[in-house]
């Protein structure tokens, strides 16, 4: 794409008010995933939960707590996937594709952020 041809994808994008505040919405609500779920990560020197395929002790998984960042790093791509994707859509004049698009993000995001806060909490003493 040259630079004209990107002016004009941002001009489209921003002439539509809604769609920019769906697409504000979800980047808002990616700053809200990642600032909970980057609180909630501490430091500790033993391993720690980090995930569960079934109820039981049997299914935890242990590593070390960098693995948590992935949480994160999940909330950063799902933001950054989706948006492109909207824009992308946007300009294709598939409008309703793309807004079904930011609110699957915005969903997708609400049930990392569960999960994620469910991981986080296994182990410790409530």
């Amino acid at each position: 794409m040259n630079k004209e041809a990107i002016q004009l994808s941002m001009k489209r994008v921003f002439t539509d008010r809604p769609f920019l505040f769906l697409m504000a919405g979800l980047v808002m609500m990616g700053v809200i995933y990642l600032i909970v779920v980057g609180l909630n990560i501490h430091t500790s020197d033993v391993t720690v939960y980090n995930r569960y395929t079934a109820f039981g002790e049997a299914h935890f998984y242990k590593a070390h707590w960098q693995y948590l960042l992935t949480f994160v790093l999940f909330g950063v791509i799902v933001v950054a996937t989706h948006l492109s994707l909207m824009v992308k859509f946007h300009n294709l004049e598939r409008r309703q594709t793309a807004v079904i698009i930011g609110w699957m993000g915005l969903t997708m995001l609400m049930i990392a952020i569960s999960y994620a806060l469910a991981v986080m909490q296994l182990g410790r003493s409530v």
